[in-house]
């Protein structure tokens, strides 16, 4: 059986949109005329799409609808559906027309996030908790401020990239224009020069040669080296090249603090339960440090106190305990993550300042000894030979 988005009109003239599963399109369209639609456009989904995480956009962007819709006063079952129409992605919109249908077979809206694993496991505890205490527009009010959050940073960990990216791209663009055009140009000035030729020019020489005459052999290591990018990226996402930049990790590190201790915040004072908290919140981390800090959630259960939890781990400082320290002994957990959430922020925007002022010298500083490198590569033999004059 195949998944099938579908849209279409009926009698009246009213746009309607919905999900089916069917074993072929013509099958499905043929239902949906049975059923009374017409002009009828159907979308195959794919399995496989289906079983994909939605990136921080998409999870906003359908916070943002369901929120401000909410807000305004329409029934969940319609909010649904002007999100769907809102939709541009169609396997987004088939998973909310799923969701909206097992609305209305009586499931609650948590446990038909949860039937998905499109949804982060924190959305649909908050909004379990929320369900339960009548206080759903409000905690979609939260999420949506966490995560449009989230987002914020990640723009701006991308616009620190940005520009040494682009920089770098250029020149490497250049550098091969020029090994490959002017080269040979001075290969044959100095064709008599033999073996006294500079070790530098030597090595331009044979690297526009190999360039010139076996481009198979370069287009398939750039393939291969690109297949290679591609296989880290979907690994470890885009954040390793913040590694590569100055203060890289030490941004790395407060930004996951950060979005820990705000989703500890916003859990905690929606009303999850802290066990329950600490295993959602660790999905703010990396999956190889998730390993580092489960002994926080395992100390916790078996009966010791958060901060004590927390100690036994060098990834959370001491500041960061005594913290916590203090909200537990005063009973203000949530006050207590959200000053943590505020001390990270403030170190932040410190390092992103650092590293954005010491990026640019550096760059500079890289080009100019590729440009003297290849200055030198091509000019010094000219003053050798006419030594010899």
């Amino acid at each position: 059986m195949g998944n099938f988005y579908w849209e279409g009109t009926d009698k009246q003239g009213s746009l309607h949109e919905g999900a089916l599963e069917s074993h072929s399109r013509e099958a499905a369209k043929e239902h949906l005329l049975q059923e009374g639609y017409y002009r009828v456009r159907i979308w195959k989904i794919q399995q496989s799409h289906l079983h994909r995480s939605l990136n921080n956009t998409e999870i906003t962007e359908f916070l943002l609808q369901l929120h401000r819709l909410l807000k305004s006063g329409v029934e969940l079952d319609d909010a649904l559906g002007f999100a769907v129409q809102e939709q541009k992605d169609r396997v987004l919109s088939f998973l909310l027309c799923r969701i909206r249908q097992d609305l209305r077979d009586g499931l609650s809206m948590s446990s038909a996030l949860r039937h998905y694993q499109a949804f982060p496991q924190i959305v649909a505890k908050m909004i379990e908790v929320a369900e339960s205490t009548g206080r759903l527009t409000e905690v979609l009010g939260m999420l949506l401020e966490f995560y449009q959050f989230q987002q914020k940073m990640i723009l701006e960990q991308k616009r620190l990239l940005n520009y040494p990216l682009v920089v770098f791209s250029i020149f490497i663009v250049l550098s091969l224009g020029a090994v490959i055009f002017m080269v040979p140009m001075f290969k044959r000035m100095y064709a008599g020069l033999g073996e006294d030729l500079f070790w530098l020019t030597r090595a331009l020489v044979k690297l526009s040669d190999s360039l010139r005459f076996n481009p198979e052999a370069w287009i398939l290591g750039t393939l291969f080296s690109g297949a290679i990018i591609v296989c880290v990226y979907r690994l470890f996402g885009w954040y390793w090249l913040l590694n590569l930049i100055p203060g890289g990790k030490r941004l790395q590190q407060s930004i996951q603090m950060l979005f820990y201790s705000r989703s500890m915040e916003i859990m905690l004072l929606t009303g999850v339960h802290l066990q329950e908290a600490l295993a959602l919140a660790e999905e703010m981390f990396p999956k190889q440090l998730r390993k580092r800090i489960a002994p926080v959630r395992e100390a916790v259960d078996s009966g010791k106190s958060l901060c004590d939890a927390y100690a036994m781990v060098p990834v959370f400082s001491p500041m960061f305990v005594k913290m916590v320290a203090l909200g537990e002994s005063s009973g203000h957990l949530p006050s207590s993550f959200a000053r943590i959430g505020s001390h990270n922020q403030e170190a932040l925007k410190k390092i992103m300042a650092w590293a954005s002022t010491l990026i640019e010298p550096l760059l500079m500083i890289l080009i100019a000894l590729g440009v003297l490198g290849f200055l030198l590569s091509m000019y010094l033999p000219l003053f050798r030979m006419a030594e010899r004059f």
